[in-house]
């Protein structure tokens, strides 16, 4: 299994991810993202863990809608818990 790391994501979704980590008061740093390099694209599996704690979330793309707007609705409804203070 060849693992593709968050550097090696588009950056497209690496700012849509960035973006959505700051509105909810999250950094990127706060999160370990993987994606199994082996599935074809339209199966893509996008794999997030908090840093801290082990809340661990896996998200596909379906029906038109990106892993990150997913992963988005989660830091809404607290799925990562809150973020930690500076």
């Amino acid at each position: 299994m060849v693992l593709k790391r968050y550097h090696e994501f588009p950056a497209e979704e690496r700012d849509a991810f960035e973006t959505a980590c700051a509105r909810h008061g999250f950094v990127v740093e706060d999160f370990e993202l993987t994606e199994d390099d082996n599935r074809p694209a339209a199966q893509r599996t996008i794999n997030v863990g908090r840093v801290v704690g082990s809340q661990f979330e896996r998200y596909t793309t379906a029906d038109g809608v990106l892993w990150v707007e997913r992963f988005e609705r989660d830091l809404a409804d607290d799925v990562f818990g809150f973020p930690l203070a500076d």
